[in-house]
């Protein structure tokens, strides 16, 4: 068995090789992520006003139950949570096998250096983006929350004690029995706050909308970003072995 320093190298040397792999298949499939994103886009949002969203909203929160979930907003939350996410990763792997290509600090003949990172940092920009749009979710559900606890009653339960007192010869033996009560005041909810959340609903569907077409338009940008600038990026120096490296690559 060789020396643990002798293997060293090497298994760097294996792990670069997968990260590269992972990194080009990640590049391979940008442009089909855009498609899919688009096709994702045109089945989930219907061409119509958002004055006509709105008013669709505040009738189902009028005749649903009380303080229950927009699930069309949620719906299409969750799916733009989901690209985003998976956006994050590919970008993460071709963000890294942008580094790895990336060759060693020398003097001269650095502009495909410069370009290299020039587009690392679009790439950076790109997926800074799409972490926000992770945890849009969460915020949405507090800031509704916090308004429909306005509008909903919450039941209040109270807890009626009575204690009853036996005999039995000398012996006196106590009792207990617990009742409880559920009460809910009924109000009419006030119409703004209905067309308060109405309008916060129609307006995370307007930005769920704007946000799964950014998702798109970052593996447009990115692949745009990758291929035309692919002989730079893999080869910064021209030294012909894609950054004195010897990987193969796609381009």
């Amino acid at each position: 068995r060789p020396p643990r320093s002798t293997l060293f190298p090497y298994t760097t040397l294996f792990r670069s090789q997968q990260l590269l792999q992972t990194g080009e298949e990640a590049i391979s499939k940008l442009a089909g992520r855009a498609a899919e994103v688009q096709g994702l886009v045109s089945a989930n949002f219907a061409a119509k006003s958002l004055a006509d969203v709105q008013a669709s909203f505040e009738a189902a929160f009028a005749s649903g139950a009380p303080g229950a979930v927009n699930a069309e907003v949620v719906k299409v939350h969750t799916l733009v949570r989901e690209q985003a996410a998976q956006a994050l990763e590919d970008l993460k792997a071709v963000e890294m096998w942008l580094m790895i290509k990336t060759p060693e600090v020398a003097d001269g003949n650095n502009f495909g250096v410069e370009v290299q990172a020039f587009v690392a940092g679009e790439l950076k920009a790109m997926r800074t983006e799409m972490l926000g749009m992770v945890d849009g979710l969460s915020a949405y559900h507090l800031l509704r929350g916090a308004t429909v606890e306005k509008v909903t009653k919450t039941p209040s339960k109270s807890m009626d004690e009575e204690t009853k007192v036996a005999v039995e010869g000398d012996k006196t033996t106590n009792s207990s029995s617990k009742t409880t009560k559920t009460s809910a005041a009924e109000s009419a909810p006030l119409p703004d706050y209905v067309k308060y959340i109405a309008a916060l609903d129609a307006k995370e569907y307007h930005a769920c909308y704007s946000k799964l077409v950014d998702v798109r338009n970052t593996y447009v940008k990115a692949n745009l970003a990758v291929t035309k600038n692919g002989k730079k990026l893999n080869d910064p120096r021209g030294e012909g072995d894609g950054s004195g490296h010897n990987y193969s690559s796609m381009f």
